[in-house]
């Protein structure tokens, strides 16, 4: 006998240019987790549960289970909204809160970043570090993900060029429209690319929402080398995964013959004002220890995704003894 299950979520994508914006999609009664950098901002004064987040030094269980008491005891229940107003760290965060509170309730996410605009905040992932990151986590989409553009006029260089990064990963794996844009150099951070983005990852997702099937396993193109350079030197996770992507496409070209060449891939990535120095991961050597702890391991194998050529990911089971 076999029961067959299947759980509905819609996520509703909405862009808005002014952070004041968001307010109008927020009920008043919403439980924020809210990044640090958030904490004075005059729009929170329209609400009174506003549980301040630190990011990813604090995507940890000691601090889920200080939010856990907090909704408790302001008497949060199913039909309660949980926003998660940041970057990748609160929306995975506040995710992952919201997945398993009371077996599930209602998630608005404000992704404030290029990168979780366009990643962490579309297709459901959440994630708490422990040991290694995101090896804690669920699958749960938001309802709605609030895009207001204005976030991303305060952003450092840093972070655009992470954003950045993501946006180049998904158009090459998916080789359509933003690919050509991408390849042209075109300005990637404004909403036409944002959203070419979001339905590239979508095509990804759609029918692989557990991440069981092999067609979302692509995205991870870059990340079982860059988690791993990412923890053991703690450089921005969009500069890590570039890395990753360059290294991951280095290793392959010496295995077999159909591999987008990594020089191509670095110059994409210069062309969009991304310095990259991979060499100099090729040197060190402390990172490789990391990969062992990577999510995607099965037993003592791990799945390594790369690119054949545009529009074309392909990956490849390699031992990590």
């Amino acid at each position: 006998m076999e029961l067959a299950f299947s759980a509905e979520f819609k996520t509703e994508l909405i862009f808005v240019e002014k952070t004041t914006d968001v307010l109008k999609h927020l009920p008043k009664e919403s439980f924020l987790i809210v990044d640090s950098c958030f904490e004075n901002s005059s729009w929170l004064e329209n609400f009174e549960n506003v549980f301040v987040f630190e990011g990813e030094l604090q995507k940890d269980f000691q601090h889920f289970e200080v939010a856990v008491e907090w909704l408790t005891n302001m008497k949060a229940d199913r039909n309660s909204v949980v926003a998660g107003i940041g970057g990748g760290a609160v929306t995975d965060f506040a995710g992952f809160l919201a997945s398993v509170f009371n077996r599930g309730t209602r998630l608005i996410l404000v992704p404030t970043t290029v990168l979780s605009a366009t990643d962490s905040a579309i297709g459901g992932k959440t994630g708490l570090n422990y040991v290694a990151k995101n090896i804690l986590g669920s699958f749960y989409p938001a309802e709605k993900v609030v895009v207001a553009t204005e976030f991303f006029e305060s952003l450092s260089n840093d972070m655009i060029l992470s954003g950045k990064v993501e946006m180049i990963k998904v158009a090459m794996l998916r080789g359509g429209k933003l690919a050509e844009l991408v390849e042209q150099g075109k300005s990637l951070v404004k909403r036409e690319c944002m959203e070419e983005a979001i339905k590239d990852k979508y095509f990804f997702v759609r029918n692989d929402l557990t991440d069981r099937k092999g067609t979302r396993m692509y995205l991870n193109w870059g990340h079982t080398f860059g988690h791993a350079i990412e923890r053991c030197y703690g450089i921005p996770h969009g500069m890590a995964v570039a890395t990753g992507m360059i290294l991951v496409q280095k290793y392959m070209k010496n295995m077999i013959s159909e591999v987008y060449d990594p020089d191509m891939l670095k110059e994409l990535f210069r062309i969009h004002g991304i310095e990259l120095d991979s060499g100099l991961y090729l040197e060190k050597k402390k990172w490789l220890e990391f990969i062992k702890y990577d999510k995607k391991r099965e037993k003592k194998e791990i799945s390594m995704v790369y690119l054949k050529k545009k529009g074309y990911p392909d990956k490849i089971k390699r031992s990590i003894e």
